[in-house]
């Protein structure tokens, strides 16, 4: 009885644990996508990125991992100043550190002012 208990809490910590490394998926669009692009001037496009990071202390604890893609999407947003997002692409990277790892997600996108 004694095996099957310390099992059970160990399967219950290990879930608690790592139930903080559960990211949020986001939709990388902006409100503006539902007012529709016909009055949008696609002649007049700019380019615009952000880029956001995280790090992965001892590749164990999470520090504003899960919040990186949300992060750098709302300083697309902000970027564009109200004009409308297309084109947006992702790249993630990641590089070592002395103890842990870094992780880097930028989107770069274009921005079109509405006529």
């Amino acid at each position: 009885m004694k095996i099957k208990l310390n099992t059970l809490l160990v399967i219950l910590i290990s879930l608690i644990l790592f139930s903080g490394c559960a990211g949020q998926p986001i939709k990388l669009s902006s409100s503006q996508a539902q007012a529709g692009h016909k009055n949008v001037d696609f002649s007049k496009g700019r380019e615009i990125s952000a880029t956001a990071s995280g790090f992965q202390l001892l590749l164990f604890i999470p520090i504003q991992i899960n919040s990186r893609h949300e992060r750098a999407h709302q300083m697309l947003i902000d970027q564009a100043k109200g004009d409308y997002i297309t084109d947006i692409q992702v790249q993630e990277s990641w590089s070592y550190g002395f103890v842990g790892t870094v992780y880097t997600t930028t989107l770069k996108a274009m921005a079109h002012p509405y006529k």
